[in-house]
């Protein structure tokens, strides 16, 4: 993994400076594959899209802003970014209320939204906590996976697992069943194994896939 330039972007709301880092190679070498559509490669980092002023608290897409200017690493950066915020993936409150501001512009953004928030649940399994820290945790859960499922179409296999595991998680095993059971590609032969033995078992959270 090689990083490549930090972009400097300034707050459109308060005007706080914050960078973005990026990377200019990187590899899938030792990933782990999840049942949620996520992949973790410690070689291939990823970096946000959606974020928040640390000064004002204001929502953004950093890909909606212009940067106001780029330093590689190693090269003396502009003393006014030296202290600038780094750009940080919201918590799973920031992203709800994030969609209470209407940020979000269409469907597009939306669901790009409602999968950060189920994939942040999940990430408190794949780090061994546990996945709700009261009930109303567990209602916003739940009422995030029925609007994300809305936003979900059938086109291709890919989206047809998605809508698959989010059934699953909310213990529609014959849903989840009967979806798995509609790809007909070989290629998706063993990840349909997996979701049926999960669905035989009953389990409903999200498992590693590789």
């Amino acid at each position: 993994m090689r990083y490549g330039p930090n972009y400097i972007y300034k707050c459109p709301n308060c005007g706080n400076l914050l960078k973005k880092r990026s990377l200019s190679s990187g590899n899938t070498l030792g990933a782990e594959v999840f049942s949620d559509g996520k992949r973790i490669a410690p070689m291939l980092r990823e970096f946000p899209n959606l974020t928040k002023c640390k000064k004002c608290g204001s929502f953004f897409w950093l890909s909606k802003l212009q940067e106001i200017g780029t330093y590689e690493w190693g090269q003396d950066e502009n003393p006014l970014w030296e202290n600038a915020d780094e750009a940080e993936f919201l918590r799973i409150d920031e992203y709800f209320a994030a969609i209470n501001t209407g940020i979000a512009e269409n469907d597009k953004e939306e669901l790009e939204i409602r999968q950060r928030i189920w994939w942040s649940f999940n990430d408190r399994l794949r780090d061994n906590r546990k996945i709700f820290i009261d009930e109303g945790d567990e209602l916003n859960w739940r009422m995030n996976i029925n609007e994300l499922m809305k936003l979900i179409d059938q086109t291709d296999n890919n989206k047809i697992i998605v809508l698959a595991e989010l059934n699953r998680n909310l213990g529609n095993f014959e849903k989840c069943i009967s979806l798995i059971q509609s790809i007909d590609n070989e290629k998706f032969i063993w990840i349909k194994e997996k979701f049926l033995a999960e669905c035989e078992q009953k389990h409903k959270y999200v498992i590693k896939l590789n």
